[in-house]
């Protein structure tokens, strides 16, 4: 069965997917009577059936789900990398894998001031569907660390906080030995110059564990992916 993405609610048992749905329809080949998957990512599996018309394809309902958000929960709060693919790509391989959140922040050594939120969004709209996810995970406007910091502050967070740097003097955990199974976590990831120890400092200050990926020296994305990956480990042992 072939997935779609629609964010709004059916109107009288049908849905009207929007143009570039529709296109991935007439890439499908859908023939009338089809079976197709639609899912608005806050969690609404709609099963339907497809209905061609003249100059676009409406489906109709035939039964609806309902699922529970995952737990527990996970935030990645990540640079943006200078190569905009390079972020494209974590993005879409952490929502396969299994995300809520995408903290985009600005720190003392990022590269990249500015980037399409809309672009990323399409990205993980597409990896929901690949990957037969009901929930699009939140991918925030790019914010300060200074801004983001103070934003936890006065949230209601309850879980563990890490962040991953490469500073030798400070003393770190390896990130499978920081959280355990059923935590909520937020793991703060840096950019290729590294958190600067200003940062880690106030972090630290913020309640916040240093941690280590492993010896190895990692580029942005891939650290990204490394602890979205030793979460979803953990959480499925």
């Amino acid at each position: 069965m072939n997935w779609i993405f629609h964010a709004h609610a059916p109107v009288n048992g049908v849905i009207v997917p929007e143009e570039e749905e529709q296109r991935h329809l007439r890439a499908f080949r859908v023939s009338e009577g089809d079976i197709i998957g639609c899912t608005d990512g806050k969690g609404n599996l709609h099963t339907c059936a497809a209905h061609l018309m003249k100059k676009h394809t409406e489906l109709v309902v035939k039964s609806s789900l309902n699922f529970q958000e995952p737990h527990p929960f996970l935030e990645i709060a990540i640079s943006p990398t200078k190569n905009a693919d390079r972020l494209e790509w974590f993005v879409e391989k952490a929502v396969e894998m299994g995300i809520h959140k995408i903290t985009l922040i600005k720190t003392d050594h990022s590269e990249r001031p500015h980037l399409k939120l809309d672009r990323l969004y399409r990205v993980a709209i597409a990896a929901i569907k690949q990957s037969r996810k009901v929930y699009l995970p939140e991918i925030t406007e790019l914010i300060t660390f200074q801004d983001w910091m103070h934003q936890l502050e006065v949230s209601s967070f309850e879980g563990k906080k890490c962040i991953a740097h490469c500073a030798d003097d400070v003393q770190k955990s390896l990130l499978q030995r920081a959280f355990h199974k059923g935590e909520n976590t937020i793991i703060a990831i840096g950019p290729e110059g590294d958190f600067s120890l200003h940062e880690v400092d106030v972090a630290k200050k913020h309640g916040f564990q240093s941690v280590s990926l492993g010896s190895a020296r990692l580029r942005t994305e891939t650290a990204g992916m490394a602890a979205v990956h030793t979460f979803q480990l953990i959480n499925q042992a």
